[in-house]
C-alpha cells in the first residue's frame, strides 16, 4: 500500500521545523556585550578614591627685623605631614607690601629632611622693608601659608661722593659689614649677578681707590679673593703682596656662582 506521505516530503518538513526551532533557541541565548556596553558597565562601577595627604603650614623663622646686610637667607620649620608619599616643595614669596601684591620673588625649594628648609635670593635692593611667607605642596595637597615676617634692609653702601671718587675716607677702619655693603653695591652696579673676570675687572678701579684689591690683581690674573685694607699695611696691588694683607681677606665664591662674602 502506498504511503500517504512520501519519504522525501517528510524529510523536507522536518528540516523546516529544525530551522525554525534552532533559530528560536539561538535567539534565546544572551549575546556578547558590545564595547560600548562594556564601557558603560565600567563607568557604573565606583572609582578608586585617592585620599590626599595632609601638610601642616610651615613656620617662618628668619630673616626678621632690621638687617645689616642685603643678602639674607630665608629659613622655615617644615610643617608636619601625614599620608604624604611624594616629595614636598616649599614656595617662598617675598614682597614689598604686606598684602603680597608687589611680589619681588617666588622661589621653590625642595623640603630638607632635617626639618628646616632654607632659601637664598642673593643680593636684594638696598633700603625699605620686605615681607615674606611660605607654603608647601606635594602636588596633590597644599598647606596653609606660614606666618608672615618682615625685615628692613640698610639704606646703602658707605661710598664717597661721586664728585670725589678717591675721597680721604679712612676705609682701612671700615668694619667688615661696611665693606660688605660697599662691595655688594659695586656688584649691583658693575659686577653682574655671578663671579666672573669681567665683573672683577669692572669693579677693580673702585676697590683699589679705597685700598682693596683682588688677589693677583697686580698682574691682571684676577682671582675671586679680596684683600681688604689693613691699618698700617701697604695696599696689596703689587708683586710682593705684604704678608699683613692676608690678615684681612674675603673669598667671593666660585666662577659662575653667586657672589659670596666669606671672611677668612
Amino acid at each position: 500500500m502506498a504511503s500517504l506521505y512520501p519519504t522525501r516530503g517528510l524529510v523536507a518538513f522536518v528540516s523546516v521545523l529544525c530551522v525554525i526551532g534552532c533559530e528560536s533557541a539561538r535567539s534565546a541565548n544572551p549575546v556578547a556585550p558590545s564595547p560600548l556596553a562594556a564601557a558603560e558597565v565600567a563607568l557604573s562601577e565606583p572609582a578608586t578614591v585617592v585620599t590626599p595627604g595632609r601638610i601642616d603650614a610651615p613656620r617662618a623663622m628668619a630673616p626678621a627685623g632690621r638687617l645689616n646686610n642685603n643678602n639674607p637667607d630665608f629659613f622655615v620649620v617644615n610643617g608636619a605631614t601625614e599620608g604624604v608619599t611624594s616629595s614636598v616643595t616649599y614656595f617662598f614669596e617675598v614682597s614689598r607690601t604686606a598684602d603680597f601684591n608687589q611680589l619681588a620673588a617666588v622661589v621653590s625649594v625642595e623640603a630638607n629632611e632635617t626639618g628646616h628648609t632654607m632659601m637664598s635670593l642673593g643680593s636684594l635692593a638696598y633700603g625699605g622693608t620686605y615681607y615674606w611667607r611660605a607654603k608647601a605642596t606635594d602636588g596633590r595637597s597644599e598647606s596653609e601659608y606660614s606666618n608672615t615676617l618682615a625685615f628692613t634692609l640698610p639704606d646703602g653702601p658707605y661710598a664717597p661722593a661721586s664728585s670725589d671718587p678717591v675721597a680721604s675716607i679712612p676705609t682701612a677702619s671700615w668694619s667688615t659689614d661696611q665693606w660688605r655693603s660697599y662691595f655688594y653695591a659695586l656688584v649691583e652696579q658693575k659686577g653682574g649677578p655671578t663671579v666672573s673676570d669681567e665683573g672683577m675687572r669692572a669693579m677693580r678701579a673702585d676697590l683699589v681707590a679705597r685700598g682693596a684689591d683682588f688677589q693677583n690683581g697686580w698682574r691682571g690674573d684676577l682671582r675671586p679673593r679680596l684683600f681688604l685694607p689693613v691699618p698700617g699695611c701697604p695696599i696689596a696691588n703689587r708683586r710682593d703682596v705684604p704678608p699683613c694683607s692676608y690678615s684681612r681677606t674675603v673669598d667671593l665664591g666660585g666662577y659662575g656662582q653667586d657672589w659670596r662674602w666669606i671672611v677668612r
